[in-house]
């Protein structure tokens, strides 16, 4: 035998990969419980969103004693970002 055969140590083959394996079982985890969020709550979408910035909204006039204001319910305006909403559409830019 020779002094490198002596430094060869088996450690039974794939050690090295545990990190690898701990990896893919977090991944793994992660994205079922995102599939489990989903399933338990469903799409919630834009329109969530929309109603809750009009609750907010009739909450923080009713608050601070400000006027009543007109709730949007059309679709393609609430998509729109309010920034852009008062813009020409007929504009080029």
């Amino acid at each position: 035998m020779s002094a490198h055969d002596d430094k060869i140590h088996y450690t039974g083959g794939y050690f090295h990969m545990k990190g690898v394996a701990l990896s893919i079982l977090v991944m793994g985890l992660s994205l079922a419980g995102v599939i489990i969020a989903y399933v338990m709550f469903g799409h919630i979408g834009p329109s969530f969103s929309a109603e809750r910035i009009n609750v907010q909204q009739a909450e923080l006039r009713d608050e601070y004693g400000l006027p009543k204001h007109e709730v949007i319910k059309n679709q393609s305006i609430l998509l729109t970002p309010p920034s852009l909403r008062d813009i020409n559409q007929n504009t080029t830019g």
